[in-house]
């Protein structure tokens, strides 16, 4: 039985692989399209990111033949995560060549489009299902369990970030169709959505973890992500990288409090959703700016563009929005501990 769940494990860190490399690579497409990369389908970012599909694609057929075999595990609460898997990714495969004729049809487009969102989407059910097998593979005390969901963490906290960016970036005006979101709307979404789910997923690795340094990793792993993707290919941009020492050390104190090697008491787990939910704007940077220094441009100038000179601005946009943060991640953690479960496997 045990080699069988071992074979489990195997396939949700080939989904895993395969995440990383869709949304690492279709956060590059973002930027890619911001620097004003030649519009083509055939890039190298969309090749990264279909590469991770055919790799996610794998898992899911393997995962199809463990839970249509074996009925025993299909008993067992991980095979949940098998199931999202192989759902997530043939959405995926549907929105590939649903990508390509969308291109042929419409010339360029933006960051929001049916088949963006429909990719999207897929990659975020298969990125749920890869924490919830791997989550409830922790009772059987594999070793390479933890350091998967180290970075099953970053890439899940990436994915919301980019999924929540559809509806609130305005970069969505393509050749024929523009949908870019009304800048109050889309500043909204972000300010809201990114410190409550960007919190709710701390809290979840760092009681499914359960120890100090497994959910700051998860962290560095997030921000590792982000500025390969979105920082380091535009060197006009490179100035924002400083900031990320912010996130890194607030996570790494919020992480001590979850873990009690800092005692605060009753109100340790809100307090540390509060400073989790304070930096969700340095999390998302450099591309969540572009929301929030339209309100100070001219109609039609891009935002992305302007992004390095208005650092002073967006720093102190930051310590607005970081009092709602605040906020907001203390809800998301009140919230979890009376809405949601950790679950745990008593027998092996």
């Amino acid at each position: 039985m045990k080699l069988t769940v071992k074979f489990v494990l195997i396939v949700l860190i080939i989904s895993l692989f395969g995440s990383v490399l869709e949304i690492w690579g279709g956060s590059w497409d973002i930027t890619s399209h911001a620097i004003g990369a030649p519009e083509s389908f055939f890039t190298p970012p969309h090749a990264v990111l279909y590469s991770g599909v055919g790799i996610s694609l794998i898992a899911a057929i393997a995962s199809l033949g463990i839970i249509s075999r074996d009925k025993e595990l299909r008993q067992k609460s991980f095979s949940l995560g098998l199931k999202l898997v192989f759902v997530g990714s043939i959405i995926q495969v549907i929105a590939g060549p649903g990508d390509y004729l969308w291109h042929e049809l419409f010339g360029t487009d933006g960051l929001l489009s049916p088949t963006h969102l429909t990719l999207i989407t897929g990659i975020l059910i298969q990125s749920v299902g890869i924490i919830m097998g791997l989550t409830r593979l922790i009772p059987y005390n594999f070793k390479a369990v933890k350091p998967a969901l180290t970075v099953g963490f970053s890439a899940l906290w990436f994915i919301v970030i980019a999924f929540t960016f559809q509806f609130g970036l305005p970069i969505s005006n393509g050749e024929t169709i523009n949908w870019n979101p009304d800048p109050y709307v889309g500043a909204a979404i972000l300010g809201i959505t990114i410190p409550f789910f960007g919190t709710l997923i701390f809290w979840g690795a760092a009681k499914s973890m359960k120890k100090f340094g497994w959910v700051s990793a998860s962290i560095a792993g997030l921000l590792i992500l982000n500025v390969t993707a979105n920082v380091i290919p535009n060197n006009a941009l490179w100035g924002f990288l400083p900031w990320f020492a912010i996130p890194m050390s607030v996570s790494l104190v919020a992480d001590a409090i979850m873990n009690d090697k800092i005692k605060l008491g009753k109100y340790g787990e809100e307090i540390s959703g509060g400073l989790v939910g304070t930096v969700f704007l340095i999390c998302s940077m450099p591309l969540i700016g572009m929301a929030y220094i339209q309100f100070y441009v001219f109609s039609g100038v891009s935002g992305y563009t302007l992004l390095p000179e208005f650092s002073e601005t967006l720093a102190m946009i930051l310590g607005l929005m970081g009092i709602s943060g605040a906020a907001i991640g203390i809800i998301a953690v009140k919230m979890a501990r009376k809405k949601i479960s950790i679950p745990v496997e008593s027998t092996i």
